[in-house]
Parts: structure tokens; C-alpha cells; sequence
């Protein structure tokens, strides 16, 4: 069977629906959301303090993170490729203006520029290629001084990630299970003329295939996250860019 390129793969009806429903019942993710709200929060309050926001939700989906932040934000932009994902995200999202559109083939949304563009579950799940495709569309509207935040889901330094990464290559050699690195995450960012300024580590406990209650998972990763020396081994780690500086001149992506 021919893979499905990540463009295309959540692109067929009914997946806005499914995907609702897995953030609604699976136990893990519903830990990973509630942590990735707090501290989606906290770098609003951090790095935007008192500013204007005009927040892009690059690959919204079916717009967990603009429906979070669109309240707290002067202006709420959402892209997709997905029309299934965005019929979801329509029927929720108030203050969100909303593309279907593939920005890495034509980035309809310049000359506008963001001061804050997220951009979660996606780079992780795209091919190479796509992945610095992407990158490069977001960094064309991200403002001097802006920050891009992504999120990495499934970081090969944690301990349970590498597990199941292991098992799957040994039972499944051909099959896909996507891991990136955290060094991959630098990596990535450093080509595309960023640098990562801050790590928040997210979901620190997760043993394959055993129920582990939401306080426990809370109380690890509150204790765990107050050590950085422990960022490799969380499971999803959220990343805070902005534009590369040397002697404070910006360092534009074509000289990467």
C-alpha cells in the first residue's frame, strides 16, 4: 500500500469528527491538551505581556489552540489544508478568520505579519521536506519581533517514546511511527533563521498500555518540569523561536 503524504492524509471526510473525538476520551491526550493549555498561557503571559496579539494558528485543525487563545488576542488567524478539520473548527471558533489553503504552495496570507504564530502537532507527522516548506512560509509572516511556538509529540529522548518506537521497528519494519529529536528540533529551527529561546516539557510518564491517573501525570511533570537538565526526556516538548540574531542584526532564512 502507497503512504498517504501528510498533505493529503487528514484531508478525507469525517476526519474533523474523529479527531474531536480522540482528544475527547483518550486519557494521554487529554493529559497532553490540559498541560498544553497552561503552558500556552504562561508564554502569553511571558512574552507578550501588555502587547497586542495578532496570533496565526498555522495547521489549526479543528482549532483547539484558536479557540484557546482567540478571547485573549487582538486578532485570531487559522490556515488548514484540511476542510474536514475546519468544518469542526467553524462551528466553535467566534473571532477566527479561517483559510483552507496549503500556504507551502502559495502563501496566500502574505504581506500580513504575526507577532505570534503557533503551529502544534504538525511538524513532527511531515515529511522533511514539508517540514522546512513550512518553516520557511512561516517565518515570511512572522514579525521581527515575533515568536513561532511548535510542539514536538513525540520526542525520541523520552524513555516511553523510544520504547515504542523500538517495538515498532522490530514488529513493523515498514511501517510508519514518526519520532524527532529535540536536537532535530534546533536543527530544524536554526535552517529556517531561528533559534529556540525556551523548552516547556510536557508529559514525562507514559508506560505503553498502562492507566496512570491524571493528578499522578500532573505531579510528575510539575516536579519534573522545574528541572531543565530533564527537557530530553519528556514526551512533547513545546519550543519558543524567534528570529536568529548575531551582534543584533537579524539573520534572514536565506542565509541559513
Amino acid at each position: 500500500m502507497a503512504k498517504i503524504a501528510y498533505r493529503e492524509s487528514h484531508t478525507y471526510e469525517g476526519k474533523g469528527a474523529e479527531y474531536e473525538l480522540y482528544y475527547q476520551t483518550q486519557a494521554w491526550q487529554k493529559f497532553l491538551w490540559s498541560r498544553e493549555q497552561q503552558i500556552i498561557l504562561k508564554i502569553l503571559q511571558k512574552y507578550f505581556a501588555g502587547a497586542d496579539v495578532h496570533l496565526l494558528d498555522f495547521a489549526c485543525g479543528t482549532g483547539r489552540i484558536a479557540g484557546l487563545l482567540e478571547s485573549r488576542v487582538k486578532t485570531s488567524t487559522g490556515v488548514d489544508v484540511s476542510g474536514s478539520m475546519l468544518a469542526v473548527a467553524r462551528k466553535k471558533l467566534e473571532r477566527t478568520q479561517i483559510f483552507e489553503a496549503d500556504i507551502t504552495a502559495e502563501n496566500i496570507l502574505k504581506p500580513r505579519k504575526f507577532n505570534l504564530i503557533t503551529a502544534f502537532r504538525f511538524f513532527l507527522n511531515a515529511e522533511p521536506e514539508l517540514r522546512r516548506s513550512a518553516i520557511r512560509a512561516l517565518v515570511d509572516l512572522l514579525d521581527q519581533e515575533g515568536y513561532l511556538v511548535f510542539n514536538n509529540h513525540q520526542n525520541l529522548g523520552s524513555p516511553w517514546t523510544k520504547l515504542l518506537y523500538r517495538r515498532h521497528r522490530r514488529k513493523n519494519p515498514e511501517g510508519i511511527f514518526n519520532v524527532m529529536s529535540i536536537d532535530e528540533m534546533e536543527e530544524l529551527a536554526r535552517e529556517a533563521g531561528l533559534e529556540i529561546v525556551e523548552i516547556f516539557p510536557v508529559g514525562f510518564f507514559h508506560p505503553p498500555k498502562v492507566p496512570v491517573s491524571y493528578r499522578l501525570n500532573l505531579a510528575i511533570d510539575n516536579i519534573a518540569s522545574r528541572l531543565t537538565c530533564l527537557n530530553r526526556f519528556c514526551e512533547s516538548p513545546i519550543a519558543v523561536c524567534r528570529r536568529r540574531k548575531s551582534h543584533g542584526i537579524d539573520i534572514p532564512a536565506s542565509r541559513k
